[in-house]
């Protein structure tokens, strides 16, 4: 049973990060081929064109890794919201928190809530906090 859900899982990762991919690419030229997110439990709406990922959420994006607890990916508004307690952001060179991240096609990422972000040793607190997401971080 759990080899066999682990198939699943894989085989799932692999569906989702395809189909992110395409969903996160707009007329502009992204770089986000390389997303995956995996989570214990997934539900597809294909009417109101929604992904929602629940429990254990981990999310990569590059170099990026996002932790939270549930995300929605909304094709219609072209973005990911990614909701925890806190839910955090890590690169080689940031690390941020808040209650919520919403990342946009344009690169750049809203840390709303409680929002802490570090960067080369600076501290912002906010909020609300925009940040230029940085493929080559």
């Amino acid at each position: 049973l759990c080899l066999k859900m682990l198939k699943i899982k894989k085989k799932l990762l692999v569906f989702i990060g395809f189909f992110c991919s395409t969903i996160l690419i707009s007329e502009e030229e992204l770089n986000f081929q390389n997303i995956s997110i995996q989570s214990d439990e997934v539900t597809i709406n294909e009417k109101d064109r929604l992904l929602a990922f629940k429990n254990n959420l981990e999310i990569k994006i590059e170099n990026y890794i996002i932790v939270g607890s549930k995300a929605l990916l909304n094709q219609e508004d072209e973005k990911l919201e990614i909701y925890g307690n806190p839910t955090s952001i890590q690169s080689m060179n940031i690390n941020g928190e808040a209650e919520v991240l919403v990342i946009y096609p344009n690169k750049t990422i809203d840390l709303i809530g409680n929002a802490k972000l570090k960067k080369d040793g600076n501290l912002i607190t906010s909020d609300l906090i925009t940040y230029q997401i940085n493929l080559n971080e």
